[in-house]
């Protein structure tokens, strides 16, 4: 069979048998590497620069229909300067407020919300507990129910946002010291 006037030339060949497009890619596919590297590594970098660690997370159920409940936990900053708790927010509430509980001297239990953030010093815990510092879900959509979880969003001066799962339970976990 004869071939018809078709001339096909060989690829030009250069460093160990590879195209000069072949090197080009290989080149290009490198350098997005390295930039991925680079972003990750600095991700991290970032994160343990504003090191925010939460536990015994929960939240009572509300009562009956009722519209509000309130959320506790122990907030960690294992990072080297300290933070602010600015604020929180759930998809489930119309909004989240820092409350705080006090003893009057008369022996009636106050509850005012805290205006501005919750500073939380480095290396040091804050504990939101019941009869104290905590967390109020206001305007809820629907009742909590005790075995449910709700995700809280935490926002801090330096960390960011901390997304937290918050298990709904009538009392405290059992690896915290708070009292319900």
């Amino acid at each position: 069979m004869r071939h018809r006037g078709i001339i096909r030339s060989a690829p030009e060949r250069t460093l160990f048998g590879l195209t000069k497009l072949r090197i080009v890619e290989i080149g290009i596919a490198l350098l997005l590497t390295l930039a991925a590297l680079l972003f990750v590594g600095l991700t991290v970098w970032a994160a343990e620069m504003a090191r925010i660690e939460v536990a015994d997370a929960w939240a009572r159920p509300s009562i009956g229909e009722g519209t509000a409940s309130a959320a506790y936990m122990t907030i960690a900053n294992k990072s080297d300067t300290g933070d602010l708790l600015k604020s929180a927010r759930t998809p489930r509430a119309k909004s989240v407020e820092l409350h705080k509980s006090t003893m009057t001297a008369d022996g009636v239990m106050q509850m005012r919300k805290v205006e501005g953030a919750i500073p939380i010093e480095a290396g040091e815990s804050l504990v939101l507990q019941p009869h104290g510092t905590h967390l109020m879900l206001l305007g809820l959509e629907d009742a909590l129910k005790a075995g449910e979880h709700l995700i809280l969003t935490l926002e801090f001066a330096n960390a960011g946002s901390v997304d937290v799962v918050v298990p709904v339970s009538a009392n405290a976990p059992a690896t915290t010291s708070a009292n319900p």
